[in-house]
């Protein structure tokens, strides 16, 4: 990806995103490709530039529009060019800002709360997907938005997203995050969410797919009274990785984020969690907390867990716990003995720990679609 392509991108764009381009540009060439140790870098190279197709939108009550769209206000604009930092990289951030080739900005509408969620979905036949996403929620709206990153083929993809998200004033932003591309794909999501008084972005996020994955949530908290609360679950088999990093920065009063992860490895799967609160100086009576748990199915897998606080206002609570463990072979053997076989066992203790997040997906299909995922994962089946 050179001058070149980008000027071809460029002649095909105007108003800000042209601009976005160009320094998004300057700021892709003089990185470099990370080299990360723990998610196998060491021979990736980025792929060959081509377009994408198969976005497909089911919207209610909220205006969905295409990232290509060049008549959007300057409150996108300024999201996007806000230099907060954030992402799994600043190589593959800026990858995404020179070179998106896909893309969506939603903006919810006053009711778009109560009825059914927002899913953009980016279905993968071996594509190169590289999206741009903004979602701005216009003060005291709410909004579900799912999106789903879903492999259709089995073949191999690469995947770098970028989604920011600014909820305004007495806002209510509930998003959920599906990953469930083949497993030889690659993937990279970077997720920025800036919250203003008492204003809420909630995240859900799954993680079923994909060789490796980088993921990364930060969060500015800008707003007094404001809120950020995260589930998680990642389920990883073969010889997987994943590293996924979450970041709440408090910056004003009253302010409150929670983080609750769960994780299960099998085989020889490895995973890296990373939870930061930073509060930060006048942001008395802030509130944050974190959590993480593992369950290892076999002894040849690898969690690493690497829980931060800090600390600059002495009028805070934050508090943070790992866990990781194998399954209780004595609770394993009980529900054996009443006539359960050992993988039917395991798939429900583990499914239990999964239940919190699965349940709270707006739509029946996706619900079904995770469960099956984790199902045939846990059991060694083969993929439809």
């Amino acid at each position: 990806m050179d001058e070149i392509l980008l000027k071809r991108l460029s002649e095909k764009s105007d108003g800000w995103i042209r601009i976005n381009r160009q320094t998004g540009f300057e700021r892709f060439k003089s990185r470099d490709i990370p080299r990360w140790k723990r998610l196998s870098l060491k021979d990736f190279t980025l792929p060959e530039y081509r377009g994408y197709g198969r976005l497909s939108v089911s919207a209610d009550g909220a205006d969905v529009k295409d990232i290509m769209d060049t008549g959007m206000r300057d409150d996108v604009r300024d999201i996007v060019e806000s230099g907060l930092a954030f992402g799994v990289d600043e190589k593959f951030v800026s990858m995404v800002d020179s070179f998106f080739n896909t893309g969506v900005v939603i903006r919810p509408g006053k009711g778009s709360g109560n009825g059914a969620p927002v899913i953009i979905r980016y279905a993968s036949d071996g594509d190169l997907i590289l999206d741009q996403n903004v979602i701005i929620a216009e003060p005291y709206t709410t909004a579900r938005i799912v999106i789903d990153y879903d492999d259709i083929s089995g073949k191999s993809s690469f995947h770098d997203g970028v989604t920011r998200i600014l909820a305004k004033e007495g806002s209510k932003v509930e998003l959920t995050i599906l990953q469930r591309l083949s497993d030889s794909s690659y993937n990279f999501n970077s997720v920025l969410g800036v919250v203003e008084d008492d204003a809420a972005i909630n995240w859900s996020v799954i993680e079923m797919g994909s060789k490796n994955s980088a993921v990364n949530y930060m969060t500015y908290m800008r707003g007094q009274g404001g809120e950020n609360r995260v589930k998680g679950a990642f389920l990883l088999d073969g010889d997987r990785r994943l590293d996924l990093s979450f970041k709440v920065n408090h910056l004003a009063p009253k302010t409150i984020s929670d983080i609750d992860i769960r994780g299960a490895l099998k085989d020889n799967s490895y995973s890296i969690f990373r939870g930061d609160l930073d509060m930060k100086h006048g942001a008395k009576g802030a509130k944050g907390n974190e959590r993480e748990s593992v369950i290892l199915l076999d002894r040849t897998v690898r969690s690493d867990a690497i829980p931060a606080l800090k600390c600059g206002d002495d009028d805070v609570e934050a508090g943070h716990a790992a866990s990781c463990g194998e399954l209780d072979e004595n609770v394993l053997f009980y529900m054996m003995s009443r006539g359960l076989s050992y993988d039917e066992a395991r798939m429900m203790l583990v499914e239990a720990g999964f239940n919190p997040v699965i349940d709270a997906l707006p739509d029946d299909g996706l619900r079904d679609a995770m469960r099956e995922i984790l199902k045939r994962r846990l059991t060694g089946g083969e993929d439809d």
